[in-house]
Parts: C-alpha cells; sequence; structure tokens
C-alpha cells in the first residue's frame, strides 16, 4: 500500500470504537509465550494468534479486506515475524475503526516510522499531539518534519514538547542544540547540550557534538579542545569518533595528530577499510573534504548516534526508528544505511538488510564493509552460489586482501565443500605473507579442511602452525588432540593437551568428550565414563557424543545404559556412515575390557 493510499486509510470510516475487540485481542496475546521454543516450533500462543488473525481477515493478506479485530490481530502476528510492513498496514486499517484509540495510534507510530513511511508517520504524529502532546516520538517525527521544511520555529516548538526524562531526555538537548547551529546561535547551541555534560554514559556524545557545533560555526580553537575531551573520556573510541575527529585535525591543519589517531585504531582494528583509507589520505597530504557539511547533517548524525546507542542496548525498533529519521534529514547519509542493514540483518530481515547494503554507493569507503555484509546475508538466505560469486568479485576487487577469500573458504567449509575450501584457503594465505597471530583461525580453519579431505600432513602442520601462533587455543588443541586419538597418535601428548583445553574451556561439551575419548582409548574407561557423562549433560543432543558415552558404559559393564546411549544416537541422526556401525553395536555390543590402542 502506497503512502497517499496510507493517508487515506487514516480517516475513521464510522464504525465506532475498538475497545470491545481491542479487549478480546488481550485473550489471544495473553496466551503468547514469551519464552524461544525449541526447534524452531512456535508456541501455542502464537499459533493462537495465528489462528485468530487468519479467520478474521478476509482476502489475500489485504489490511483493508477484514475485520478491525482480524486487522489487529494480523498486525500484532506481522510484528513478531518481523515484517513491519504489513504490520503498519494492518494497524492502519485497524486505526480506520478507532481513530483516537491511543494505543492503536502509538503502535502504528512506531510501526511507519521504523519502516521509514514518512508521511504516513507525521499525520498520524499529528493526532497524536492533540490528545498527547509529550509524546516524544510523535514530537520528534513532527521536529524532523519542520526541519526538513526548513521551519524552525515549528521544529524548536515541537523539541519543546518532548519529556525531559528517558530517551528525550537525551533526543531533546542535541536535537535542540543543532536547531540554534542552524539559527548561528553557537553559545546558544552547547548551552542546549548543557545537560548531557555530566549525565553519567553521555560525556562523550556531549563532546562530540559540542566540537561538531563549534566546527560548523567556525569555532576551530574550542571545537579542537571538544575533540580531544571526547577522544579522551571515550577511552577506546569508537570507529566514529576516530573518523570525525581525524577528518576535523586534517582540515585544520594537522594532519600529524589525524594520523596518531587513524594508527592508534588499525592496531586494534587492522582491517577496518575505512580509516584504513582515512589514514592513507592524511599520509599522502591529499586534502580532507567535510564528514558533515552543514548543521542539518549535525541533527542527522544526532539521530544516528542514538541509533547507535539504541541498536546496541536491543531496542530495535526504536533504533530503526532514529536512523530512517536520519535518512529524512540526510538521504546520502551512507554510514547511516550501513547502521540501517545492521539492524535489520540484526533482526534476521535478510533481504531488507540487503536492499539497504545494496543501496551503498560502489564508490563509498563503505562498499567494501557492506558486500562482506550481503555475501554474510546471502548465505544464510541459502543462495549459495549468490554468496560465492560475491566473495570472488571482492576477492578480485582488492587482490591485496585476504579477508573476501577467507570467508570464501568458510563458507565452502560450512557446507562441507572441502576441496574448494582448501583452495580458497590456500588463496588466502597468498596474499597474508608472512604468518601473523591474527590469522591463526585461518590456519585452523584450513587445518579442518585439509583433515576432511584426508589430507593429514598438511593438516597437521596447520593446526601446529596455528598454536605457534595462538598458543593454548582450545579449539585448535581439541581438534588436533581428538585427530591423534582417532588415528592413535600421540595419546599421551594428546592427553595432557586435552586436558588443558578443558581447564580453559570447562563447559564446552565437544571438548569435555574429547578428553573423555582420550581416557578411552587408552584403556582407562571408568575415567572416560566420569569425562564422557559430562560431556552427554553439556550437549545432550549430539550423536557422536552419546555414542562415546555408550562405548564406555559397555567397558565397565553397564551394558543395558550401554544400549540405552547407542539407540539415543541412533536417533540423533548420526553420520550415514556410522548408523549401521551403531546398530551392529546395538545387537552385539564390543569386545570387552579392551584397550584401545
Amino acid at each position: 500500500m502506497d503512502e497517499q493510499n496510507h493517508s487515506m486509510t487514516l480517516r475513521s470510516n464510522g464504525h465506532g470504537s475498538l475497545a470491545f475487540w481491542a479487549a478480546a485481542a488481550l485473550l489471544f496475546t495473553s496466551a503468547c509465550s514469551s519464552e524461544p521454543v525449541a526447534n524452531g516450533a512456535r508456541s501455542s500462543g502464537g499459533l493462537i494468534l495465528l489462528a485468530a488473525a487468519q479467520s478474521a481477515v478476509r482476502g489475500d493478506g489485504d489490511p483493508t479486506a477484514g475485520s478491525p479485530l482480524g486487522s489487529y490481530l494480523a498486525g500484532l502476528h506481522a510484528g513478531n515475524r518481523r515484517d513491519l510492513s504489513a504490520a503498519a498496514d494492518f494497524m492502519l486499517h485497524a486505526l480506520s475503526y478507532d481513530p483516537e484509540n491511543p494505543q492503536l495510534l502509538n503502535r502504528s507510530l512506531l510501526l511507519l516510522a521504523s519502516d521509514g513511511r514518512y508521511q504516513s508517520a507525521a499525520e498520524v504524529a499529528e493526532r497524536i499531539q492533540v490528545s498527547n502532546p509529550g509524546n516524544g516520538l510523535a514530537s520528534l517525527v513532527l521536529a524532523v518534519e519542520a526541519v526538513k521544511r526548513g521551519d524552525l520555529p515549528e521544529a524548536e516548538s515541537h523539541l519543546g514538547d518532548m519529556p525531559t526524562q528517558g530517551l528525550s531526555g537525551i533526543t531533546g538537548p542535541v536535537l535542540k542544540g543543532w536547531i540554534r547551529t542552524m539559527q548561528g546561535d553557537g553559545a546558544g547551541a552547547v548551552g542546549e547540550l548543557a545537560p548531557l555534560r555530566n549525565k553519567t554514559g553521555f560525556g562523550v556524545l556531549y563532546g562530540l557534538h559540542a566540537a561538531l557545533m563549534n566546527d560548523i560555526i567556525g569555532d576551530a580553537v574550542q571545537a579542537r579542545a571538544e575533540f580531544e575531551e571526547a577522544l579522551t573520556a571515550a577511552g577506546e573510541p569508537s570507529l566514529r569518533l576516530v573518523w570525525l575527529a581525524g577528518n576535523f585535525f586534517e582540515r585544520n591543519g594537522d594532519a600529524p595528530r589525524a594520523i596518531e589517531l587513524y594508527e592508534s585504531f588499525l592496531r586494534a582494528s587492522p582491517d577496518s577499510s575505512v580509516i584504513g583509507g582515512a589514514l592513507a589520505r592524511a599520509q599522502a597530504g591529499r586534502a580532507a573534504q567535510p564528514v558533515l557539511a552543514e548543521a542539518t547533517h549535525g541533527m542527522a548524525e544526532a539521530l544516528f548516534n542514538l541509533a547507535s546507542l539504541l541498536s546496541q542496548e536491543g531496542a530495535g525498533d526504536v533504533a530503526l526508528a532514529h536512523v530512517h529519521l536520519a535518512l529524512r534529514l540526510r538521504p546520502d547519509f551512507e554510514i547511516a544505511r550501513v547502521l540501517l542493514g545492521e539492524i535489520l540483518q540484526g533482526q534476521g530481515r535478510g533481504a531488507e538488510a540487503i536492499a539497504a547494503y545494496r543501496a551503498v554507493s560502489s564508490e563509498s569507503v563503505f562498499s567494501w564493509m557492506v558486500r562482506l555484509r550481503v555475501a554474510e546475508e546471502l548465505e544464510r538466505l541459502e543462495k549459495i552460489d549468490d554468496a560465492v560469486a560475491e566473495l570472488e568479485s571482492l576477492a578480485e576487487t582488492r587482490p591485496e586482501r585476504a579477508e573476501a577469500l577467507i570467508r570464501l573458504g568458510n563458507l565452502l567449509r560450512n557446507k562441507e565443500r572441502f576441496d574448494e575450501a582448501v583452495s580458497a584457503y590456500d588463496r588466502a594465505v597468498g596474499r597474508v605473507g608472512e604468518p601473523a597471530r591474527r590469522y591463526w583461525s585461518l590456519y585452523y580453519f584450513r587445518g579442518i579442511a585439509l583433515e576432511r579431505t584426508a589430507n593429514w600432513e598438511r593438516a597437521e602442520r596447520d593446526f601446529l602452525l596455528a598454536l605457534d601462533l595462538e598458543p593454548e587455543q582450545p579449539f585448535v588443541m581439541n581438534y588436533l588432540a581428538y585427530s591423534w586419538v582417532e588415528k592413535k597418535l600421540n595419546l599421551d601428548k594428546a592427553k595432557g593437551m586435552l586436558a588443558r583445553a578443558v581447564e580453559l574451556r570447562p563447559d564446552d561439551g565437544f571438548i569435555v568428550d574429547s578428553l573423555g575419548w582420550v581416557y578411552y582409548r587408552l584403556g582407562d574407561y571408568d575415567l572416560g565414563v566420569k569425562y564422557l557423562e559430562r560431556a552427554v549433560e553439556l550437549r545432550p543432543q549430539d550423536p557422536v557424543i552419546n555414542d562415546h558415552l555408550g562405548d564406555a558404559y559397555w567397558q565397565v559393564g553397564r551394558k543395558q545404559e550401554a544400549r540405552f546411549q547407542w539407540r539415543r544416537a541412533l536417533s540423533l541422526k548420526p553420520e550415514e556412515d556410522q548408523v549401521s556401525v551403531i546398530e551392529s553395536k546395538i545387537d552385539r555390543g564390543l569386545p570387552d575390557r579392551q584397550k584401545d590402542i
């Protein structure tokens, strides 16, 4: 349904109050479990909600075809499935039956704002303001629309309606400050920010925007002081703070300070293409263009910063509303598009995340990053050939970088295409040059792929190299030692290595299983049982671990329990080549008390 049609559905159609069926809906929603459901099954409450929605909505999902109750329930169900666009359509239809219902108005506003439907969100916000002028999100939406029109007094009025507590107590001061900046009132701008200066957890936000405001109004001295204060307060500054501060230093004749800042960030995050590009520019002496060219961009920056914080706190829909409002003020705000994709990706909305990432220009400093994420989502959506093609294209685009090939190897290994994975990893190793600690996982993963293709000599070398680069890495120790155990090699060394791995990861069922299995191989069946029982507690659904415990039970004379564990292992769908082996053990058991070396 387009924006114009949404506007039409906001008018009352004269069918009376929503209260009677909203109360009825509570009978359904109260049954909805908030607990996760194992194996992807739907909760009984979710099924009730779905059935009620399906029975109440006529037509092929058309939100205007059913009853208000049906639309309301369908909207709740669509929201639970993270289909916010459909949820908004259903809620708007329900709202047309009871246009002043505060619960429906508030829910519709959040859905519309988080779906980036600005016109409809503004219309709902105006209606909320009539009865509840202190609604923070409604005031924010209307303030942004006023700024978009250039009506700063109206924007200021809407921001003045916002509560002084909660999220609005953070949003209001920053945005009021940017309104003052647009009006050319530098002192007033920083004054509006003052409530954040000593508010716990928001000192960096204060310092960043005080710096940006002073930069926009031309007070470079004060801007520099505020940037330095924000960097100090941050301790380990974020990419965005480093980027903005470094850009300021470059533009104001202090390239050495910018280079120092970039290099410090890259020591902790060496793969950052954004800061890496900024460093290359500063070192080459090329001119830096302002990241924020005008005060409206500063207001968009504030909304982006708040969206980032909200996303980190798990408030995904509210974060989406803020990032869409940032894009409303600045449509070319590419880092906001990146954040939009991140939030959608985190909500499992892969196709929408890909669309957001694809909207980032191929010339952007974020292009490399978002294309890697596109490949991630294509893999998650089981579009494997497309994901492989994306990663191959990236590898060709940046022949000096190994990351795309490492990810390609990981994808192919996860899909058990081990020969192809080895080839991708080999190409990646060719790009990294001298082995470095940060690449220990590359050799570990290649070792796994090599072991699965029966190339044990090369695999063992990679595992040992990974341990040289990252000593006592428990996953590497486990895989190497377990492989030794299976091959009946270096059993004493494997036992010591696995004992240490268990000390490092005592709650990892696979590692505990490996230690129990090496004791079994050495003929110490009692200790084997001890660790294998613990492993089954930690990983009860793993067929291999249950099979191992069955073997150990048999050797200590607990034969009935052994057959129980083997039957359980069989029910957990083991590898095809193990089915007949387990069935034989159930029928005939194992040789008694025989040391397995």
